[in-house]
């Protein structure tokens, strides 16, 4: 891209100012801080044994012997593991203590509530599927505001039930309170058979798109084919990767909000379930593959038209196919009925569809204008219309056909399916995981499947640090290498001083020399801890590697623009940063393992 766009420069320029200007600024004084920490944590191992050997050579007469002076130094040297570890263990208790909050309060959550649903055997044909009398919920019952009040709604086998309403009227509430998420305060609610549920927010697994289809369910070709069809998802297999195979990727990543949409309503479907709760479906497609769903799902003829389908949405030419319509406000029930006699009401439902009408006319022009079809409506949970509606003349002939308002028939405005042309009920198989095989385990390579990752075993290679060096600057890279080993003969040199005097001690009976041998070890051991703070200062401050920009800039020129590996759908690409990872990781090694603080 940036080869495209002829970026190059900038990019670049900007890669050196922050790589160069701010963060190796920035890790400077991080070198500097630490360094002074460092000199801190080296010296006091020594300070305390230094501090012990004085005390007890001035208030004895007992010789310092090498039988007093190394047990004592094994002992400060097990004292040292603690003391380092003890920043840690006050860092995992604070962490620990937010965790055990957060796991308290979700084992006490409070429960739901167990009688909010009545489940009952599933109901045949033309009895009730759904029935919910007087009923009155709330999120929280400790709080004073109900979501719904006085509910009564019914539903039978075959029916379309479509629940229209504002955003916040408490559509989607009503469907959750049959799902007995919502604390129920009084009335009831019964439901005969099994219940599917389609949310609003579309969730799938990291998983195949079959398996996210499939969802544990025991495999069903034929009916896999009719649900993949119903949900117009043939052209979409066509356009992945790998088909049905393909990896979705973590939260649906590779897939569109159209694609997620009818992927979760397949899963409902290929369930088999008896009640149907659909959250605004249609919200997320485009007006003919909405179309495409109304006529092959939700309609009469649809692949649900044996089932209890209860729909919040706003589309109008759902709104046809439905037996019955029922409109909510501020959580009550407004206005229920059919299409017709809510139309021949001319209340808020015949306001709606007039409105979207009116809407939809008047954009034709402009849209035959840009010679192509650019309809493609956005997400919009008030008011998501799909198709051309009726004209205006129509909606007059139909409220002066209907002056004298029906009563509402118990059966629906339309005919149902009779209940033996239902669908058989899925049965549940063991569920392997999300990346578990449904099909042959040989078979061609996955496009869409993540490649096993392979990392290095064993010690650094020596290339690396000789990278490193030639990187950074040789001369402060020498210094280095001699103060290390200065440093490393000043800790030799502390313990063979100590036994030279324990030696000396136990020749003479007694600890003469006391300033002289006490001085000597001083020396050693605040000699070895500066030398440690100078090796922290050059390795942070003097070989930290600056970003070569042309170098870079070259590089990537001269790659193709497909040479890197291509990353599966829903992972992340890796970035070009191998090279200046090993040299920060070398960095990590010289600081961690070599600036050793002095026993």
């Amino acid at each position: 891209m940036c080869r495209l766009y002829a970026w190059s420069t900038a990019f670049l320029n900007k890669l050196n100012y922050v790589r160069n200007e701010q963060e190796l600024t920035t890790l400077r004084k991080i070198g500097a801080a630490q360094s002074f920490a460092n000199f801190t944590w080296s010296t006091t191992p020594f300070l305390v044994s230094c501090s012990t050997f004085a005390v007890f050579v001035l208030t004895t007469d007992q010789p310092l012997t090498t039988e007093i002076v190394f047990p004592a130094l094994t002992l400060f040297n097990l004292l040292t593991f603690p003391l380092a570890i003890l920043p840690m263990v006050i860092s995992s208790i604070v962490e620990a203590s937010v965790a055990v909050g957060r796991l308290t309060a979700y084992f006490t959550a409070e429960e739901l509530q167990p009688n909010a649903v009545i489940h009952k055997d599933a109901a045949t044909e033309d009895e009730e599927s759904l029935r919910i009398l007087d009923a009155t919920f709330t999120w929280d019952r400790n709080a004073s505001r109900n979501v719904l009040e006085n509910i009564s709604f019914t539903a039978r086998k075959g029916e379309l039930s479509c629940i229209v309403g504002r955003v916040g009227a408490g559509k989607s509430s009503f469907l959750q309170s049959i799902l007995g998420d919502l604390w129920k305060i009084h009335g009831e609610v019964v439901v005969h058979g099994t219940t599917a549920y389609v949310a609003q927010q579309p969730w799938v697994m990291n998983a195949s798109v079959k398996e996210n289809i499939i969802f544990g369910h025991r495999w069903d070709p034929n009916f896999y084919d009719q649900t993949v069809n119903a949900c117009a998802l043939l052209e979409d297999f066509k356009q992945l990767p790998d088909g049905d195979q393909t990896d979705v990727g973590e939260r649906g990543i590779s897939l569109s909000g159209g694609q997620k949409a009818r992927l979760t309503l397949a899963r409902a479907v290929y369930a088999r379930a008896d009640i149907y709760l659909l959250d605004d479906c249609l919200s997320a497609v485009d007006q003919h593959v909405g179309r495409h769903l109304i006529d092959n799902v939700f309609g009469a003829r649809g692949l649900l038209r044996g089932k209890t389908r209860i729909l919040a949405t706003n589309s109008i030419p759902v709104l046809k196919e439905a037996d019955f319509i029922t409109l909510i406000r501020n959580g009550r029930i407004l206005e229920k009925g059919t299409y017709g006699q809510l139309v021949a009401m001319r209340g808020e439902i015949a306001n709606l569809i007039r409105t979207a009408n009116n809407e939809d006319y008047e954009s034709p022009s402009s849209s035959e204008e840009g010679g192509q079809d650019t309809a493609s409506p956005s997400s919009n949970d008030s008011a998501t219309i799909y198709g051309a509606g009726p004209e205006a003349e129509e909606i007059n002939e139909v409220q002066e056909g209907l002056n004298q308002l029906a009563p509402i028939r118990p059966g629906g405005a339309t005919a149902r399916e009779s209940s033996s042309l239902s669908l058989r009920r899925a049965s549940t198989a063991t569920f392997r995981g999300p990346r578990g095989k449904l099909t042959d385990e040989e078979g061609p390579v996955s496009k869409s499947k993540q490649t096993k990752e392979f990392s290095e075993q064993g010690k650094v290679k020596w290339n690396v640090y000789l990278e490193y060096a030639k990187t950074s600057n040789l001369i402060a890279v020498t210094i280095y290498l001699v103060t290390l080993v200065a440093a490393q003969t000043a800790q030799v040199g502390g313990s063979v001083w100590l036994k030279r005097w324990s030696e000396i001690n136990q020749e003479y009976g007694g600890n003469p020399n006391v300033g002289k041998y006490i001085g000597v070890y001083f020396a050693f051991g605040t000699g070895g801890a500066a030398l440690v703070v100078v090796q922290t200062l050059i390795l942070w401050i003097f070989c930290s590697i600056e970003v070569r920009a042309f170098q870079i800039y070259r590089s990537v020129r001269a790659e193709p623009a497909n040479a890197s590996p291509p990353a599966p759908a829903g992972f992340p690409k890796a970035p070009r940063t191998d090279g200046f990872c090993n040299l920060q990781i070398t960095n990590d090694l010289f600081r961690n393992h070599t600036c050793r603080p002095y026993p």
